[in-house]
């Protein structure tokens, strides 16, 4: 143990403790031993994503078993327990037993040198916003050296998340943890570039001053479009979930605002206002939620005070997954892949081929209510008059299989209106608990769903001479 530590010597490592695993595997606090049988296969998943801060993982193997059938990747957060890291869609895996790299397939491509007991494999993801939207860089090491070439791979919109995989008798690895790390063998301090570049995503309207940490209002101030915002480069996480800013001075309006937005929330509005934010403002001390009229939520803040915003996750259903069937697994990938909205077609003659609704309008809720179905649907064109219904993608008559599945998608959207969250039409939705805090103390919670892309951390100011501190680390764990 002491020798594995010395192999990453200088390097802050973060540990995690929670992991969802398949029965076949074993665990004793960071080893893992597999102990399946014949052709089934085990996955141990870390319920946190890779970030920009902790983009890279390392394992050591401590017992090469029957086959020296282990992997290591990433892939999505609904990847299968029961398929090696590569094997399936979203995912990116090295082998060590053939040192192939698998990409969303089974059938592997010659990548590096094989891998047996004692050696190191590692796993890191490049989160480049020069890249194409929606894309990622993956790159894998043997004994702190980098394999092959980066692989470009499609960023799952809910995160990238760490993985192992064990397919044979006697196998165990040991997880020697996460730091972060460049694609070219650099490790890097964990402490950020102090530059505002390096800390916020976007923003309009604000002068950095102090590294980026001191915010001033740099806008006109002359009404409700003169916002100025920042938005953090990193969304909110299980283990950066809460931050903090002091209002240094309140300027004439005490207009400033904490939140969290999506990452296309628009730049002119203060958080909570546009739908995919929520936010609490100081001025009245309102609650701010998809709409630009707030709600009374909890006490004014001024100069001197501290407010904070942050998020508690929807815990996993089960830290342990108990199915050994690769063909269970399978079916569910599948059915993810094309929600409701993408098998619905009206009678105009139009198909979707199965297209990707854009991460924009899939997060808007007015957008998805609307998308699930309108009223006129009971009545389809051609209805009683002998006309096609076209009905994922296949032309066949209206008939009563179809009224009922009708109904069924019209309820759905029907307690969706109510209020209702229609969680069957979004098997891929994540709910989370957003709180707010003034001067430690919480003034409140709402419930909120989590856009595509993740929460990014907000804060707003609105009027001349306001200036804010942000604090993005008081609490983590």
């Amino acid at each position: 143990m002491e020798e594995e530590r010395e192999a990453v010597e200088g390097v802050k490592l973060h540990r995690k403790g929670r992991v969802m695993k398949a029965q076949s595997v074993q665990s004793e606090d960071d080893v893992f031993l597999f102990q399946g049988g014949g052709r089934s296969t085990g996955i141990v998943k870390f319920l946190e994503p890779l970030s920009p801060l902790l983009n890279y993982f390392e394992c050591v193997i401590v017992n090469k078993g029957r086959d020296t059938a282990i992997g290591v990747g990433c892939g999505e957060r609904s990847y299968p327990m029961t398929r090696m890291p590569g094997w399936n869609r979203n995912s990116c895996g090295y082998h060590a037993d053939d040192g192939k790299l698998y990409h969303e397939s089974g059938m592997g491509r010659a990548f590096g040198p094989q891998c047996t007991t004692g050696d190191r494999m590692g796993c890191g993801v490049t989160f480049d916003t020069g890249l194409d939207r929606g894309m990622v860089e993956v790159f894998f090491t043997k004994n702190g050296n980098q394999v092959g070439e980066v692989e470009r791979m499609k960023r799952p919109l809910n995160g990238v998340y760490p993985l192992i995989g064990l397919h044979s008798v006697g196998e165990k690895v040991r997880y020697l943890g996460h730091w972060r790390r460049t694609a070219d063998g650099a490790t890097e301090p964990m402490e950020e570039d102090e530059s505002p570049e390096n800390r916020w995503l976007r923003c309009n309207g604000v002068r950095f001053l102090d590294n980026g940490l001191l915010l001033e209002y740099a806008g006109m101030g002359g009404g409700v479009q003169d916002v100025g915002i920042a938005q953090s480069r990193y969304p909110v996480n299980r283990t950066n979930h809460y931050f903090e800013i002091e209002i240094v001075e309140e300027g004439s309006l005490g207009a400033v605002a904490i939140g969290l937005g999506k990452t296309t929330y628009p730049l002119h509005r203060h958080p909570g206002w546009n739908t995919g934010g929520v936010g609490y403002h100081a001025d009245d001390g309102k609650l701010f939620k998809g709409r630009g009229q707030g709600d009374p939520f909890g006490p004014k803040c001024t100069a001197g005070d501290r407010m904070g915003c942050g998020v508690q996750f929807e815990l996993e259903a089960e830290e342990e997954v108990g199915s050994e069937s690769e063909e269970s697994d399978t079916e569910q990938d599948v059915e993810l892949e094309r929600p409701v909205q993408q098998r619905l077609l009206m009678g105009d003659g139009t198909e979707s081929e199965g297209s990707d609704i854009s991460e924009e309008s899939y997060s808007d809720d007015s957008i998805l209510g609307d998308m699930l179905l309108p009223d006129p649907f009971l009545i389809p064109p051609g209805l009683g008059r002998g006309g096609p219904f076209r009905f994922g993608g296949g032309r066949r008559p209206f008939g009563r299989e179809q009224m009922m599945e009708a109904a069924v998608l019209r309820r759905m959207a029907q307690r969706q209106r109510e209020g209702g969250r229609g969680r069957e039409a979004r098997p891929d939705r994540r709910t989370c608990i957003v709180y707010f805090t003034k001067n430690g103390e919480k003034v409140g919670e709402v419930d909120c769903e989590v856009p595509r892309g993740g929460f990014y951390p907000v804060v707003a100011m609105l009027s001349q001479g306001e200036k804010i501190r942000v604090n993005f680390n008081p609490l983590t764990g």
